[in-house]
């Protein structure tokens, strides 16, 4: 009956079959990968902030080219004969010939503009530029939102791997009350009710672990979701939970914290540039 306890316990707490390599990963380091996103790689949300700030500065750079100077080139070269009689006048005394012997020309120009003042260009150009701060400003506050998610599912998934190593702790010691109670019924000092119900407790230790070996699995694919990656990737935690995880220098005072909130939060630093790009867009 030991033994069978024991194959029980092996079961329950042996791991997947080693595919891939798993990623070690950090909190600071999957808060790092996500604030840090490139187009392969990142949160989907971040790679398309950026992408929306790059047609900004685009429409920045278009805004201010009707405002630059003007370089046009043109050349021609052409070989050709012509008729001086069909010019319509002729000159005393002096015959023209009826046809010059074929010549090349050559046409070269070169034109440069150059706007001195414009209002409504400029009027552009302001408005592009708010944009282009508002996009900025946008991306910071998605930025900031990935980093959070990033760290609540890391925080999560940290969770969850504690409570799989607590269950896997209960579901051992389970199986030693199980050992424990066969042997004082062999001893002849317990009863066979007491066997039963030790085994009854292991069965529920190992259920109890199974759901939370789920759970870990789980919080481990919302951790990839969160980092844009693929969501079967084996990913080994780092850190554990501690005092010290996701510690931030935040003031203790509350006028403080408002004050720095209102000064850094992107959030509200994105509204306030969409509200400065809608004021500078109106006179346009």
């Amino acid at each position: 009956m030991v033994s069978a306890s024991n194959l029980l316990i092996a079961l329950v707490l042996q791991t997947q079959a080693p595919g891939s390599a798993p990623l070690p990963l950090s909190f600071a380091g999957a808060v790092r990968q996500a604030t840090k996103a490139s187009a392969d790689t990142g949160p989907a949300a971040v790679t398309i902030a950026g992408l929306r700030s790059d047609a900004a500065g685009a429409r920045v750079r278009q805004a201010r080219a009707s405002l630059l100077p003007n370089l046009s080139l043109t050349g021609s070269w052409v070989n050709r004969t012509f008729n001086p009689q069909t010019l319509g006048f002729q000159l005393p005394g002096l015959s023209l010939p009826s046809l010059v012997p074929p010549f090349n020309a050559y046409d070269g120009r070169a034109r440069v503009t150059q706007t001195l003042f414009d209002l409504s260009s400029v009027s552009r150009v302001s408005a592009a530029r708010g944009q282009l701060n508002a996009a900025n400003a946008e991306r910071s506050a998605v930025i900031e939102t990935a980093a959070q998610n990033v760290a609540l599912a890391y925080t999560r998934a940290a969770r969850a791997e504690a409570v799989v190593a607590a269950r896997q702790a209960d579901s051992a010691l389970a199986a030693e009350l199980v050992g424990l109670a066969v042997a004082q019924q062999q001893a002849g000092v317990s009863a066979s009710i007491d066997v039963t119900r030790a085994k009854t407790q292991l069965a529920d230790a190992a259920g109890r672990l199974v759901v939370a070996e789920n759970q870990l699995d789980r919080a481990k694919i919302d951790l990839a979701r969160a980092l844009g990656i693929e969501p079967s990737t084996p990913i080994t935690l780092t850190d554990s939970l501690s005092v010290q995880l996701g510690a931030a220098d935040v003031p203790a005072d509350r006028n403080a914290a408002v004050t720095q909130a209102i000064a850094t939060r992107p959030d509200l630093i994105a509204e306030q540039a969409r509200h400065g790009a809608d004021s500078r867009r109106l006179p346009a």
